[in-house]
């Protein structure tokens, strides 16, 4: 399978119109195997060998997820030169800074976004999300990418192949050895409109050794692509980032932080997102300007960039009010304790000019 890799078709999208960009994601699209080079901070490796790789299914005709869309590129671009500036800042693995946290990703298709975001150690664990339909490509595509234990055949009579590694062999038969760890991905089936029954699966399944990577409210970071399509999805949709989404509870808890990178692909559902999105406590913003500055193409191909701001319960946010007031109030009125021992001392100076 010939690979085609991304970068190679990036140095063309330099501002040439939106025909350029149009004809080098519909070549990217077509091709089977893609390839996205990612950084590499170990030096004894070659940086152009560290690569995710995704097979592409364009002929699966009951989902969209079998392809790579441009989005995916543009919000793994973006994040990257956003966030990206912490990685690698301390070789030492527990003490790296993972500027994204735990993330979720929400209508993953076949992978790419989250390998990235994993591989790169952008994000200190991916929980990758799909409907059943598009399980099996995600799942191989994960398992190709991720790096394994080393497996020997201790049997003297085995071929040598059989005594070759798994994680020696490259991804998909190309020269590229998997790089995203094992231990900061997975895969979870998660149907925004059977929350009730997919959640409480994610957790009946995790080994003893497992946390319950599903868990409601526990992400630092939640990320889509091309996941506002249709008008009866957007309610579930947001039913899902409400449940799985973090408040910011006090100074030291961050709420979560929210992107989705989109094309509109149905204005009924994309007014909808906007309209909905107050009654399940969130707040949409186009930040369209921010991603055009890292990535002027994304203008080319009218893709847009939102941040969902999680926003916290009005009842808390009347307490806040209600408690500031009371302290504000306090300062400035004394208390009747203050008030007592000022009327207690006056009447002690009148005690003693009347005795003099």
């Amino acid at each position: 399978m010939k690979l085609t890799v991304f970068q190679d078709y990036a140095r063309s999208l330099s501002g040439d119109g939106k025909d350029v960009a149009s004809d080098v994601f519909f070549e990217l699209a077509n091709a089977e195997l893609i390839g996205y080079r990612v950084p590499n901070d170990s030096s004894s490796s070659n940086e152009d060998n560290a690569m995710v790789i995704i097979k592409q299914h364009s002929d699966a005709k009951t989902h969209t997820g079998g392809i790579v869309w441009e989005t995916s590129y543009l919000l793994a671009s973006f994040l990257s030169l956003k966030f990206g500036s912490n990685i690698g800042r301390n070789k030492v693995h527990g003490d790296r800074e993972y500027s994204l946290g735990k993330t979720l990703e929400i209508g993953a298709g076949c992978g790419m976004l989250g390998l990235i975001l994993a591989t790169t150690k952008l994000s200190s664990r991916v929980v990758m999300t799909e409907a059943a339909e598009v399980m099996d490509i995600l799942t191989e595509n994960v398992d190709q990418n991720i790096t394994k234990p080393p497996i020997t055949n201790n049997d003297s009579d085995s071929d040598d192949d059989n005594r070759i590694s798994s994680n020696e062999k490259g991804i998909y038969g190309t020269n590229h050895k998997s790089a995203c760890p094992k231990e900061c991905i997975s895969v979870r089936r998660l149907r925004w409109d059977c929350l009730e029954e997919d959640v409480p699966a994610a957790a009946a399944v995790r080994s003893l050794t497992q946390e319950n990577d599903l868990q409601p409210n526990s992400f630092d970071t939640i990320v889509g692509t091309d996941v506002v399509f249709c008008p009866s999805l957007v309610c579930p949709l947001l039913e899902t980032i409400k449940l799985m989404a973090r408040k910011k509870e006090a100074e030291s808890t961050k709420a979560t932080r929210i992107y989705l990178c989109l094309q509109i692909r149905c204005a009924d559902s994309h007014s909808l997102l906007f309209s909905e999105a107050p009654k399940y406590g969130l707040e949409v913003v186009d930040v369209t300007e921010e991603l055009a500055a890292f990535c002027p193409w994304a203008v080319e191909l009218e893709c847009l960039l939102l941040k969902i701001n999680v926003k916290e319960d009005t009842a808390k946010q009347s307490r806040k009010r209600k408690k500031a007031s009371k302290e504000k109030k306090s300062k400035k009125t004394p208390s009747k304790e203050k008030k007592s021992k000022k009327k207690d001392k006056k009447s002690s100076k009148r005690r003693k000019r009347d005795l003099l």
